[in-house]
């Protein structure tokens, strides 16, 4: 049986993951992420499970059944990076033929690939990390800190942080282009955000829904 792109893990469903509707999410590769957020917790929680296997569709078939006699209302994919999955468009293929609305995580890098899903009707939502201030230009002092939250490290090339923030630009563009019922943004409140780099992520998108998200430290 063919696998799919998403991973063999349990899938429990909430309201809390998209505030108010039923959901039920599903993983990409873990690994496969073009980021290396400060303390990431899809990264920390799947390191400690070990390897692990892909479902098939014919596991993927029975648990969306069975979220569908649950009353799930949404199927939420995340990963990883989404959108460097090669097989993601079948995978989303596959869960759309079965009636579900699909919400995309992503972080905004890739947004070609957004918008090709969005035109052939994959995706019905985007939640979208604004993980800092989206700046022309930035200070010293806000480069070691931005990379660091999105590289974990500060040895990485000022042109990385940049085409970070332009491709996040356009993404954002891409989302008040298109209306999808299940879009939102979101940004975690990493310890090396100030006051002042929050009030700035918050005007970027002051148009746009947008949710600050308590940081939980991972444990050691």
């Amino acid at each position: 049986m063919k696998l799919s792109p998403f991973l063999k893990v349990d899938t429990p469903t909430s309201f809390r993951d998209h505030p108010g509707v039923h959901s039920i999410l599903f993983y990409t590769d873990i690994n496969l992420c073009n980021l290396n957020c400060f303390q990431c917790h899809n990264r920390y929680f799947f390191s400690k499970l070990g390897n692990t296997e892909f479902m098939n569709y014919e596991e993927l078939s029975q648990k969306l059944s069975m979220a569908k006699l649950l009353g799930v209302e949404l199927v939420i994919v995340s990963g990883g990076e989404p959108t460097l999955e090669p097989n993601l468009e079948e995978g989303l293929s596959f869960v759309k033929e079965r009636g579900f609305p699909i919400r995309l995580d992503t972080n905004g890098t890739n947004p070609k690939k957004l918008e090709k899903l969005i035109k052939n009707r994959l995706i019905d939502g985007i939640a979208l990390d604004v993980k800092i201030p989206l700046l022309d230009e930035y200070t010293p002092n806000q480069k070691k800190r931005f990379k660091r939250i999105l590289f974990s490290e500060e040895e990485v090339s000022d042109r990385a942080l940049l085409e970070y923030t332009k491709h996040v630009e356009i993404t954002i563009n891409l989302i008040m282009k298109y209306s999808l019922p299940f879009t939102i943004l979101r940004t975690v409140e990493y310890p090396l955000l100030t006051g002042e780099d929050k009030s700035l992520i918050s005007e970027s998108v002051k148009s746009l829904p947008h949710q600050f998200n308590p940081f939980y430290p991972v444990e050691e």
